[in-house]
């Protein structure tokens, strides 16, 4: 090989190198360079999902009679933020048809109500949605203070409510050891965030009448999806920032099904307005709407609704 060619080669080969440096030092390769060598086994998703969702309920009397009764649930809806969807809401089907649908304020309950049952009732849910992965581009520099959050927020999910219990010396104590005098939003949402994902191990409970309430968890450090999210809530309203429940399923590629689940929506205020957003503690979700999520009810902050 000619001196020419050898030079001619070392710098193409210098040019190639220069490229995928060049490529690296790009953000969007850095974020899925971190992604995998981090976790390279975590599960991925693509940035759309289509689902059939079918639910079915049956009432049994069990060789007796049921005098009356009534079965309500909630009509699942769209999500959008900024104009996009989240989670749509294709098509949704019941049989046999609800009899009476009520407007609870951030959902409608679909009613059913019946007499004199002897053998079954079964009540089939089909629906047809489409979701799509969403990341809040948002920090400390872009949300505004605690006292941004808008009144009807205030009003609805600062108290005690269900198992989110608020005002309570110890709930207090742990939100001043974790929040401090800090009122920005974001940084308070992270604070908690970080704290019990640092702290609060996951566990299923068995045997238990419900999920904990924000103390329960507080005190043996450890619960499931709705035991932590509760505690979210409890320390985050402490803070003076409202927060509150969202519920429906996840979809787990390792088990090829979906479960129940729940989750922490709040808002979180901007310059141009502000926007709700999804924290999803035991899944490591801060500020990120994944698509295998789906939402069937959103807390309305009434306590009886839970």
């Amino acid at each position: 090989m000619s001196e020419r060619s050898r030079k001619a080669g070392k710098t193409l080969v210098v040019a190639v190198i220069l490229v995928v440096v060049l490529l690296l030092l790009l953000p969007p390769t850095q974020d899925l360079l971190r992604e995998y060598l981090v976790d390279p086994f975590s599960p991925q998703y693509p940035e759309e999902v289509q689902m059939e969702i079918v639910r079915t309920l049956t009432l049994d009397a069990n060789g007796g009679e049921v005098i009356s009764y009534t079965v309500d649930l909630p009509r699942p809806v769209s999500i959008m933020d900024e104009g996009a969807y989240l989670q749509k809401v294709d098509r949704l089907s019941v049989s046999p048809s609800y009899h009476e649908l009520w407007d609870n304020g951030t959902y409608d309950t679909m009613v059913w109500e019946g007499e004199d049952l002897y053998g079954t009732f079964t009540l089939t849910m089909t629906i047809e949605v489409t979701q799509r992965i969403h990341v809040w581009d948002l920090d400390e520099g872009s949300v505004l203070e605690k006292d941004e959050v808008p009144q009807y927020y205030q009003d609805n999910y600062l108290d005690d409510q269900w198992k989110i219990i608020v005002d309570d010396p110890g709930i207090e104590a742990l939100r001043e050891d974790i929040v401090g005098d800090e009122t920005n939003v974001y940084l308070i949402a992270k604070a908690i965030y970080d704290w019990i994902d640092e702290n609060v191990d996951y566990h299923i409970w068995t045997g238990t009448d419900g999920p904990l309430s924000s103390l329960e968890t507080y005190e043996v450090l450890k619960g499931d999806c709705d035991d932590q999210s509760i505690l979210f809530c409890a320390l985050a309203r402490s803070a003076g920032v409202p927060a509150w429940l969202q519920l429906g399923a996840v979809y787990s590629p390792g088990s090829g099904e979906m479960g129940g689940h729940a989750w922490v929506q709040m808002f979180m205020p901007t310059e141009d307005g502000g926007t709700n957003v999804t924290i999803d503690i035991v899944n490591d979700d801060f500020l990120v709407w994944m698509p295998n999520l789906f939402c069937e009810y959103t807390d309305n902050g009434d306590a009886d609704d839970l």
